[in-house]
């Protein structure tokens, strides 16, 4: 529970602080003359906008339009003087500058805009952006989100002080500082509480926006503070006291403060030495002194009356209309008075002032000078070293307790033993050294990605801290980029470590410390490379949203040029340039030459039945590489491109990591200060829905039921708690999980006890509303005010049903009856403190849209939106876009809270709920939205509640009654205000023995009381007095009127489960078109992904190598879907608060929104497969035919809408986007990893058969695949993909004698040794196994014990005439399966092969082996004569010398068959090719291949999953619950 600031009494007796906090007390005088701020228009604002030139890029959402922004003055010629000692008030309507003021002021303002006028000190001119200004000029933004959150409130502090000292200030003397600030600030029981956010629970709004304001006030060298709506959140009792403690130490310390407000009492007020107030246009109304008398007359007139003065301060400056376009008044003061002012004797006087100070000017020459000895000296408080000390142990800190630390080792852990033993299981042969080249592809992918994914999320959270120490000169900007640098590298090489480490070695790599080092050095630099691009995109995006894809896009990017597939020549000339931008490519080549270099493995392979796969024949790692274009270029040798490609690695890091630092410091300039973006319209709403003809009047169709009363009797609410356990996480995020382990490794409690008001002995039940009894009449408006944690809005979501927790007993009553939930959601609205609001939609339509949900067919609907947009003032925004109001879109926020009420007026309730309507709104928003509530209860005859935190003397006398709670929830006063609050003030001041001031507050009096006084004995106090009797008596009194009466039963829309439907899928499809991150980024990211494919695989030739470029291609168009998946997240996450709003308030049932929202995704699927198709489908040159071609566009649609259907079932399973893009990378990696393309099927170990079979990807690659390569016929040219041979052969014949003739020429064509066969090749599959088959015979006999079985082949060959013509079909009928008739003879020539004790080519190539350096041509005629002797030797089979002749002829035929495979190659299905993925089966029965599967089987399974994820989507949205509850 959070611990009030110190009363005024108490800051009176506060000690002063025990140091001299601000060492300078030097007076001095800053000025500002005729200051002008000009804002140019957009397109100007964005020169390095890609789309700056497509002129309304918004016509094309479905009637949408932008509404360019044109350049204006957001600030016009404003003067004014503060002294040393004082502290000026900055008052004006939303937007009327003075955020803008306050940067042009210290130095902080945006740098498109341009600064006229003069900013002096002491009448020495000061430019745009001065640092040593900045150090002296704080400034405090409006925002709380600027702080580390798993940080101390003691420890930011502590830093703030750290940075701000000369380094040489002892510690016990920075501690006392931080104390007295903590003391001064009412913080010192929270010191040792984490700051926290949405994410982690830390210290309340109020401390959190004290801990901002304390952070720029602990630095000794500002002696000017720009602070902007501090009090923002505050009580108006702390408020008070915070303006107190400024306002004290400004005139203590010689310091001056410039201060804006949004409703300020006039006690606040009154502690201002000076006032300036804005019109709307930014000019000056007045500046001047804070006097009442002279607002009068500057605002009102002499000669009006006095009465028109009877509000506050604020109300008299302020309360006007927001604009003449919003409210239509042409007469309007805004006008009359800057003109009224710019003549009065205030502003001579100022101008004079002014005139005076610049008349002391010193000279030229001497300014510098003057300024330096003024402006502190150094750029910085600290030396760079002393910088990178405090910032680096700031950083372990964050590093130590960011749950993302931990997790990325358990997830480096899990890759490293997934990537390991899926790979675990290949050979040292061709099909092992293709499995390890997608080992090494995957792990430089896999390090590359996951390090931009981690570094991401960690970069936005660091940089808006980042930035806002920036703007206060706390420290380097360089220094800080190289801290995180440092301190993120250990854990890049434990990351990198963990992964090498356990896969390596599982998956059997080259053995040796040298080659795992350089792998592992490898595996470094592409982390160190990963999250310097992050650290960029970190730095160019806005949004977090917009660097994930961009990440993704790029990563896919560097993997399709990287080397592996497409090889590097096979590359078009467009995009090759790019492998050497790459960093991809780099590694890719340099962990190929550390695996592959030296190597040796087997070449051909061949399935025995009996003994399995067996491999003969050996490849070289060289001749490897060079069919896999490594290295890209041969300039040095091997190991010298290896030792380059690594150091490239940390120098494509370096480089990035300075464009980081450089971008950084840009987008700093402008972070802060986004202007506005242009306001998006409708030409018409889209939603109209037609009314009765024979509708029924206004607030008639609820059957002219009128509800009197509501009351609540004896109505007590309390929740369950866990002893002395004060880690309260909010939210079930991993941050939260881990929170308790991450505070102990740590060393510092999560959660003081004081902090969350927490006692040791606490009960296990928590009251939060103790014993409320109140009654609430039609037509009136009650305010529901109290003490910080009294209740405020617990009572009004008990009352309103919006409670799903706790335990809730007494009565609530409508008319004396009690409520039913059926007529409640009827009669009732409920408008949230947030504005839970489609960004997407306009205003009109958002109320259309509930109309037509909530009122009946009979009602007149267009007249009911057209009067609850005129009551709340909404017509001038009818058309307008809601927009995101955290991008700065839209509808301004008085808007906004407006529209949130119409919302719920528009159903016409009987019972309006309004929780904190007016926050966030200067005086005149808040008048505004509250004389548009008032307005709204006396037409609709309305029961309004509303709870209001601080009002001013108008807008509180605006309501009839005040129910007001003491802390515990217990009712102090309830009751009517009566006229001007005389009812109320009369019964606090009996209450206290105070009577209360002129013009005094009366919401400010009354909260004063109740805290100076004893909450229990105001409580007491009031249920003894008549007011609580007369209520009790009245409950009493409609409960007996009730007795004997039917129930209350109201039924609303009738409406069909059709309707709810249709509506729901218009809103949707409007939503979605009007979403550029959902609709445009994803068309335009698969367009440009599918362009970049198109350019890399462009039209694949039809051979083996095209074959598996078309599976490439494939594989990485799937990829590309993964990345629209993401920007699917964050639009759904934000749409699940609006869902849980309309659902729980009856707008529509979830089951409908679910449907609706499947349904309208469809178009989009459906227009995005047709843009990849069209580019991607002819580019590549995939199989023409209609039956083709729809079955690509059918699946492709398939995996468009499971892909991101699969992205929407993670926003709605988790609880916040961070942890849904994590599990959605994870899936996505593990996917890519068993689809069957870097690792085949038959290549996995056992134990990931299932992760193959559940995998949703496999089966979209496998249809794809299917219908690309079944029933076609590939090339192989085996001369291309085998090394080549030294020795040469020509074409083998036999003369007319039949004797060998012409056996050597060297005048033939080149012979070439096969190396390898793609592909596990089957017993007896076909033509191409045999022909493999005899290859190796042929090619690989060594030995001198080859004549028995070698001469048992040609005989059983030679005997059953299986060497002759047509010599090929005959062999292999012979030798083909088990039942041919030389089957066994073949088999124990392939069992000898085995140990390789026999080889026919040393008869062909002498004492060398078939791959020796020495050529048959070099020997002599003896030795040829040795080589025939030999042949005859080997080949002489038993039965003499007629068939030695025949089967000598029949032999040399074979060969000459083979030499023509090898030099003109063959024909290969692509069926085989698909068997080799396991996509397709072989039919032993036909010695044919077939892949059926891609209707039944592929197409099968995508549907089920898509079924299934859709069924738990919707099972998931019945489960949705807003995290507020």
């Amino acid at each position: 529970m959070e611990k009030d600031l110190p009363n005024a009494a108490a800051v009176a007796t506060t000690p002063a602080p025990p140091l001299n906090i601000h060492g300078d007390t030097n007076p001095f005088t800053l000025t500002f003359h005729d200051l002008s701020v000009h804002v140019p228009r957009v397109s100007e604002c964005l020169p390095c906008c890609t789309f700056r030139n497509i002129k309304n890029l918004g016509a094309e959402y479905f009637g949408m339009y932008v509404t360019e922004r044109e350049a204006f003055y957001t600030l016009d010629r404003v003067s004014g003087c503060v002294k040393s000692g004082e502290t000026l008030l900055v008052l004006g309507k939303s937007g009327s500058g003075k955020s803008t003021l306050l940067r042009a002021l210290c130095g902080r303002l945006n740098e498109t805009d341009e600064l006229f006028g003069t900013v002096a000190l002491n009448g020495i001119p000061i430019g745009k952006s001065h640092q040593a200004w900045r150090r002296m000029c704080s400034y405090v933004s409006a925002d709380d989100g600027t702080h580390s959150p798993v940080l101390t409130v003691g420890e930011t502090f502590r830093f703030a002080a750290q940075c701000t000292s000369d380094g040489k200030t002892p510690v016990a003397a920075l501690e006392a500082r931080v104390d007295w600030m903590l003391d001064a600030l009412g913080l010192s029981h929270v010191k040792n509480t984490v700051v926290g956010d949405e994410n982690l629970r830390g210290v309340s709004g109020g401390q959190k926006r004290r801990v901002t304001v304390g952070e720029m006030l602990l630095n000794p060298h500002s002696r000017i503070f720009c602070l902007d709506n501090i009090t923002d959140g505050l009580a108006s009792t702390d408020s008070l006291s915070l303006v107190q403690q400024i306002s004290g130490a400004c005139k203590k310390n010689g310091l001056a403060a410039i201060i804006t407000l949004l409703q300020p009492s006039d006690e606040i007020v009154q502690l201002f030495d000076k006032m300036l107030v804005l019109s709307s246009e930014g000019q000056p109304m007045y500046f001047g002194p804070v006097n009442r008398h002279v607002l009068r007359e500057v605002f009102i007139g002499s000669a009006d009356p006095k009465e028109e003065d009877t509000g506050s301060i604020a109300d008299l400056v302020l309360n006007q209309p927001v604009s003449n376009e919003s409210l239509g008044f042409p007469d309007s003061k805004e006008q009359t008075v800057p003109v009224t002012f710019s003549g009065s004797t205030l502003h001579r006087d100022l101008l004079q002032e002014i005139d005076d100070i610049r008349s002391m000017y010193p000279s030229v020459h001497e300014r510098e000078a003057a300024l330096d000895a003024i402006l502190p000296r150094t750029k910085y408080s600290n030396s760079y070293w002393h910088q990178l000390q405090i910032i680096a142990s700031r950083r372990k800190k964050l590093i130590m307790r960011n749950s993302m630390t931990y997790a990325r080792i358990i997830i480096a852990i899990i890759f490293g033993t997934i990537v390991g033993s899926l790979f675990s299981a290949l050979n040292n042969d061709t099909i092992g050294a293709l499995g390890k080249t997608g080992y090494i592809f995957l792990s430089s992918f896999l390090v590359l990605m996951l390090s931009a994914a981690v570094t991401i999320p960690d970069g936005f959270r660091q940089r808006i801290t980042l930035f806002k120490h920036r703007n206060a000169e706390f420290y380097s900007g360089r220094i800080a980029y190289i801290v995180q640098w440092a301190l993120d590298m250990p854990l890049s090489i434990i990351e990198a470590t963990l992964i090498a480490s356990i896969s390596y070695w599982w998956v059997d790599m080259t053995p040796g410390a040298n080659h795992f080092l350089l792998f592992l050095f490898t595996l470094i630099g592409l982390e160190c490379v990963g999250q310097a691009f992050a650290r960029v995109l970190c730095a160019l995006s806005r949004t977090q949203v917009s660097a994930n894809v961009a990440s993704s896009l790029f990563i896919l990017l560097f993997a399709t040029v990287g080397g592996f597939m497409p090889t590097y020549d096979a590359i078009t000339w467009v995009l090759r340039w790019l492998s050497w931008l790459t960093p991809v490519s780099y590694a890719f080549e340099a962990m190929m030459i550390n695996q592959f270099e030296g190597q040796t493995f087997y070449g051909v392979v061949i399935v025995n039945p009996n003994v399995g796969s067996t491999s003969i024949g050996t490849v070289q790692g060289t001749k490897y590489l060079q069919a896999q274009s490594l290295p890209r270029s041969q300039w040095t040798t091997n190991h010298g491109i290896m030792v380059f490609d690594c150091i490239m690695l940390f120098i494509f890091a370096f480089v990035l990591d300075v464009i980081g630092m450089f971008f950084q410091e840009k987008t700093r300039s402008w972070y802060f200060n986004q202007i506005r973006r242009p306001r998006s319209k409708v030409h018409r709403a889209a939603l109209v829905t037609p009314s009765d003809p024979e509708a029924q009047s206004l607030n008639t169709y609820q059957g002219g039921h009128s509800i009197d009363s509501l009351s609540v009797k004896n109505l007590c609410y309390s929740v369950n708690i866990e002893k002395n356990s004060p880690w309260k996480p909010r939210r079930a995020t991993l941050q939260s999980l881990c929170g308790p382990l991450l505070t102990c490794l740590a060393g510092k409690e999560a959660e003081s006890k004081e902090a969350t008001g927490e006692d040791p002995g606490i009960s296990a039940e928590l009251s939060l509303l103790n014993n409320i009894t109140a009654r609430f009449r039609k037509g009136r408006m009650c305010a529901l005010m109290g003490q910080s944690g009294a209740g405020k809005t617990t009572l009004l979501d008990v009352i309103a049903g919006y409670k799903t927790g706790g335990k809730i007993t007494g009565d609530i009553m409508i008319d004396g009856q009690p409520k039913l939930d059926a007529t409640w959601k009827v009669i009732s609205a409920y408008a949230e403190q947030q504005d839970i609001l489609n960004p997407y939609m306009s205003v009109r339509e958002t109320i259309e849209f509930t109309a037509a949900c909530r009122l009946p067919n009979s009602s007149d609907r267009k007249a009911i939106i057209d009067n609850v947009m005129e009551l709340m003032d909404l017509l001038p925004f009818a058309n307008m876009i809601v927009g995101r109001e955290k991008e700065g879109e839209g509808l301004p926020k008085h808007a906004r809270k407006r529209l949130t009420i119409a919302n719920q007026l528009v159903v016409q309730p009987k019972i309006l709920f309004l929780d904190e309507p007016t926050s966030g709104l200067g005086v005149n928003a808040a008048a505004l939205v509250m004389r548009a509530v008032r307005r709204s209860t006396d037409a609709l005859d309305l029961i309004t509640l509303v709870t209001i935190h601080q009002p001013s003397r108008k807008m509180f006398e605006s309501f009839d009654d005040l129910l007001l709670l003491a802390k515990g929830g217990r009712v102090s006063y309830c009751g009517e205000l009566g006229k001007n609050s005389k009812t109320l003030l009369d019964y606090f001041a009996n209450l206290s023995g105070k009577e209360p001031p002129s013009n005094v507050n009366p919401a400010d009096f009354v909260l004063g009381i109740l805290d100076d006084g004893s909450p229990d004995n105001v409580v007491s106090l009031f249920q003894e007095c008549i007011l609580s009797r007369d209520i009790v008596d009245h409950i009493e009194s409609d409960i007996n009127s009730a007795e004997g009466k039917e129930p209350l039963i109201i039924h609303g829309n009738s409406r069909t489960f059709f309707l709810e439907l249709t509506l729901l899928f218009k809103r949707q499809f409007l939503v979605q078109w009007r979403n550029p991150s959902y609709s445009f980024m994803r068309m335009t990211v698969s367009a440009g992904a599918c362009v970049i494919l198109g350019l890399l695989f462009f039209n694949i030739e039809s051979n083996v190598q095209g074959a598996v470029f078309s599976i490439a291609s494939l594989f990485f168009m799937t990829f590309i879907l993964v990345i629209p998946m993401q920007s699917a997240v964050i639009p759904l996450i934000e749409d699940r608060s609006v869902l849980y709003r309309e659902a729980v308030s009856g707008t529509y049932s979830r089951l409908a929104y679910g449907l609706g929202q499947l349904l309208a995704d469809i178009p989009f699927h459906a227009i995005n497969t047709l843009i990849m198709y069209g580019i991607i489908y002819y580019m590549v040159g995939f199989r023409a035919g209609a039956h083709y071609v729809g079955y690509f566009i059918f699946v492709l649609f398939l995996a468009n809408w499971s892909i991101m259907s699969m992205g929407q079932l993670y926003a709605l399973c988790t609880p916040n986007e961070e942890t849904a893009n994590g599990l959605a990378g994870l899936s996505v990696i593990l996917s890519v990893c068993l689809m069957g393309f870097l690792i085949t099927s038959s290549a996995m170990p056992d134990g990931w058969a299932w992760a193959y079979q559940v995998n949703l990807f496999r089966y979209i690659l496998q249809g794809l695949v299917t219908n690309e390569l079944s029933g076609q016929t590939y090339r192989l040219d085996i001369g291309h993909l085998i090394p080549e041979m030294n020795t040469t052969m020509s074409s083998i014949s036999l003369n007319e004698n039949n004797m060998l003739g012409n056996v050597f020429d060297d005048r033939k064509s080149n012979f070439k040794a096969i190396g390898f066969v793609h592909g596990d090749i089957p017993v007896g599959g076909n033509y191409s196994a045999q022909a493999a088959r005899l290859v190796g015979v042929t090619l690989d006999l060594d030995g001198e014990n080859v004549g028995d079985d070698f001469n048992s082949l040609i005989s059983c060959l030679v005997e059953n005439e299986c060497l002759v013509e047509p010599v090929s079909t005959n062999f292999i009928n012979c030798t083909s399966d088990f039942s041919s008739v030389c089957a066994n003879e073949f088999d124990q020539i392939i069992s000898n092969l085995e140990d390789g004790k026999m080889k026919v080519a040393e008869c062909f190539g002498g004492d060398n082996s078939y791959d020796g350096a020495t050529t048959v041509l070099e020997r002599d005629l003896e030795h040829h004569h040795k080589v025939a002797s030999c042949m005859m030797r080997r080949l002489l089979p038993i039965g003499g010398s007629r068939h030695v002749l025949r089967g000598f002829r029949e032999l040399m035929k074979i060969i000459m068959f083979i030499q023509d495979i090898i030099e003109n190659g063959i024909d290969i299905p692509g069926d085989a090719i698909l068997f080799y993925f396991g996509w397709s089966e072989f039919d032993a029965d036909t010695l044919s291949f077939s892949a059926p599967w891609k209707w039944y089987y592929c197409v099968t399974a995508v549907v089920v999953f898509l079924l299934s994820m859709e069924l738990i989507k919707l099972v998931a949205v019945q489960c949705i619950v807003w995290t507020k509850r």
